[in-house]
């Protein structure tokens, strides 16, 4: 009775093999014929089927059913496309890690390195698309098919974290950037956004690291030049801000806003020094900021922030040598020393009345102004200053 179950259980384990094995058969056939629904049904369930599973061409012809899904027009196949290509390419990735003497490993490879193009096209698409989190499969599976065959594909694993980045797949961007990082690909941008990456996540220690690295691998880089200025400013390293400054301005000299970014650093630390009652020492650095402040004009004629921030520091420069002034008790040195402050106010003027042909609604402008026009005694343009105010 034994022996009799016995043959049974191994004439149905025997039919159940050659069963799996008539589907991968039948499967080639229906290929054959382009009958790919058909082809289709035959060989999924027998890539899960144990005695099939393991058979490279039961994967290389899967490969290629999906293959010829992906790339057909025919109406009657729309349906099956979705997803074919990331079949394809998984299925001869499998036959290709299994092996097999009866199929042709040198078109294995062939067909899987040729989709590996495809998959980047489709990951522009769906970036495009701003499917990011279709993009980035698509990109990462070019890279690392590419890198299969010794090949690296710098653009994919880039393109794959910007698509990251931009889905706010923040894990997943850290670790393509700095894979492009560990290949020197597209080095400046792939810092940066790795830098930026963290800043959006709040992580100020891995932000200020990250540009510190930056610098030592790109140290004329202007863009992280100009990235860790804002770190500085932000924690009022100026000293620090004034070293990536020199060094920018030497790369960029016509950039207007850096002139204007060190004249207001030069600007409040010659503030500092004055309230804190050091008033020499303060000198320096008013001219310093002066002559940026000039300079960003030079540059760009019509840049409201550098003609209002010169007015206001010979405005703000004048008003305390007047208060000086008023300290002195002496009659004849008062009057010296009050014409200079004048003077100072007097040269407040032409910026300031720039600034307001530049903005003319802004505020603060108008309101220098007419202090200032009370200052100097023109009573005519004061009242028209107190008028558009009052408007």
């Amino acid at each position: 009775m034994r022996r009799v179950i016995a043959a049974v259980l191994f004439m149905v384990s025997a039919n159940m093999m050659f069963a799996q094995g008539a589907k991968v058969l039948n499967a080639y056939n229906y290929l054959q014929d382009g009958e790919l629904s058909k082809a289709q049904t035959e060989i999924d369930p027998a890539i899960t089927h144990e005695k099939t599973k393991l058979d490279g061409k039961t994967w290389y012809y899967r490969g290629q059913i999906y293959e010829q899904i992906y790339f057909s027009t025919e109406e009657r196949f729309a349906s099956l496309k979705d997803g074919s290509l990331m079949k394809a390419i998984e299925s001869f990735g499998n036959a290709i890690e299994l092996g097999s003497k009866r199929i042709n490993m040198n078109d294995v490879n062939d067909r899987y390195q040729r989709l590996a193009a495809f998959c980047y096209q489709e990951g522009v698409e769906q970036f495009n698309a701003k499917n990011y989190t279709d993009a980035v499969q698509f990109f990462e599976t070019c890279y690392t098919v590419r890198l299969e065959a010794g090949a690296v594909d710098s653009g994919a694993i880039y393109s794959a974290a910007v698509a990251a980045l931009n889905g706010k797949m923040y894990e997943e961007a850290e670790k393509d950037f700095k894979k492009a990082i560990e290949i020197k690909y597209s080095l400046e941008d792939s810092y940066i956004n790795l830098a930026n990456l963290y800043k959006e996540r709040g992580d100020k220690e891995a932000y200020k690291a990250t540009l510190a690295e930056a610098r030592k691998v790109l140290p004329k880089s202007q863009e992280i030049i100009t990235a860790e200025i804002n770190i500085y400013l932000e924690s009022k390293e100026f000293d620090k801000a004034l070293e990536n400054l020199n060094l920018a301005i030497e790369n960029d000299p016509n950039n207007f806003l850096l002139y204007f970014v060190r004249g207001n650093i030069y600007d409040t630390k010659q503030a500092s020094m004055l309230n804190d009652g050091k008033k020499e020492e303060s000198v320096p650095f008013f001219e310093k900021a002066k002559n940026d402040y000039a300079k960003a004009l030079e540059v760009k004629n019509d840049y409201f922030d550098a003609a209002y921030s010169l007015g206001a520091l010979y405005y703000n420069k004048g008003a305390e040598m007047l208060n000086d002034a008023n300290m002195i008790s002496d009659d004849a040195k008062y009057k010296v020393a009050k014409e200079k402050a004048d003077q100072q106010l007097r040269d407040a003027l032409p910026y300031l009345e720039k600034a307001h042909g530049l903005e003319p609604t802004d505020l603060s402008t108008m309101t220098s102004l007419k202090e200032l026009y009370a200052r100097t005694n023109q009573m005519d343009k004061y009242k028209e200053m107190s008028e558009k105010l009052s408007n």
